[in-house]
């Protein structure tokens, strides 16, 4: 008997082959003394060059810089809320929205700001100006110290949120923003080989050479990555792909999806499509798992398992 495709593919399958637009906003915040600003610059432009050799178009990268010597407009809290909000009434429902804060923040009363000239911006601000995304994709990247706070503030459904720590308290500025953006230049974060960089990818990356960092130097590690993109608030120091989160993290990258504009097949979109649901079908079945039989369970995965494997070694042998 044919099993029937999960309501997620099918609808996976009808999707348009239109190029989907991946947008991405830069914010390079206030670095304090020279060399801070020269980093967070620097950093900056480096996220930018990687953002356009994934295949984003340069149109879409915006780049808001509070060091003079820095590249695009000054960043200021206006002007960060005001790119935000003009993203948000540009994007398409299939775009994508990713926005990175590289700088310094602080812990205000129970939450956490992000340093910038002029007033700093707050989490409970940050919250607002995304909330004009409605349902739409949506990736936050906060590398600044004290930054944990964020994660309760800013986590909603079909939303990606990471940290570089924790909490409030861990105030003394993070590598892990460093290393997050080094995943996207050198192929040692691609774990599944696939040629792309999920943020569940870069995240792990960016958390296991912090560690690797704070090891070779004989110092105790006093910064916790969090990742949330299961809408509850509370992020995960190791999420997974079939943890509590990192779901969906691991289908969300910075290189925009191949499509029918940049040549590709129709087959071989379908074929791709087809993958992503299956993936996604795997995933959501994961999160089922002590609600079902046993035997059901796996069952079900089992075929899911047989299913992504034939079709992933058809898609190789396209050489797609």
């Amino acid at each position: 008997m044919k099993r029937a495709l999960p309501i997620c593919l099918l609808l996976l399958l009808s999707l348009p082959a239109a190029a989907a637009q991946h947008r991405l906003l830069i914010v390079s915040g206030l670095g304090g003394t020279p060399e801070y600003d020269a980093r967070f610059t620097a950093l900056a432009a480096r996220l930018a060059a990687a953002a356009r050799n994934t295949g984003i178009a340069a149109d879409n990268i915006v780049t808001l810089s509070s060091s003079p010597n820095g590249d695009g407009a000054r960043a200021d809290r206006d002007a960060v809320l005001a790119a935000i909000s003009r993203a948000a009434s540009s994007l398409a429902a299939d775009d994508q929205f990713f926005l990175v804060l590289i700088g310094h923040g602080n812990p205000r009363g129970d939450g956490a700001v992000f340093n910038l000239p002029g007033p700093d911006l707050t989490d409970s601000e940050l919250a607002a100006a995304l909330d004009a995304f409605g349902e739409r994709l949506v990736t936050v990247v906060n590398t600044a110290s004290a930054s944990g706070p964020f994660v309760a503030r800013l986590s909603a459904p079909h939303r990606v949120v990471i940290t570089a720590t924790a909490s409030g308290r861990e105030y003394h500025a993070p590598l892990f923003g460093e290393f997050f953006v080094t995943a996207f230049e050198a192929p040692g974060a691609d774990r599944d080989k696939d040629e792309r960089i999920s943020m569940l990818e870069a995240f792990e990356f960016a958390s296991r050479e912090v560690r690797r960092s704070y090891e070779s130097e004989k110092r105790l590690l006093i910064e916790h990555a969090l990742l949330d993109d299961n809408g509850d608030g509370e992020g995960s120091r190791q999420p997974g792909e079939f943890a509590a989160d990192g779901a969906l993290a691991h289908r969300v990258y910075l290189r925009p999806a191949l499509s029918a504009d940049d040549g590709v097949p129709a087959e071989v979109l379908a074929m791709q499509q087809r993958k992503q649901a299956l993936e996604m079908s795997i995933s959501e079945l994961k999160q089922q798992r002590d609600s079902l039989p046993r035997a059901q369970y796996y069952d079900r995965l089992e075929a899911l398992l047989v299913d992504l494997a034939l079709l992933s070694r058809d898609l190789r042998a396209r050489g797609d």
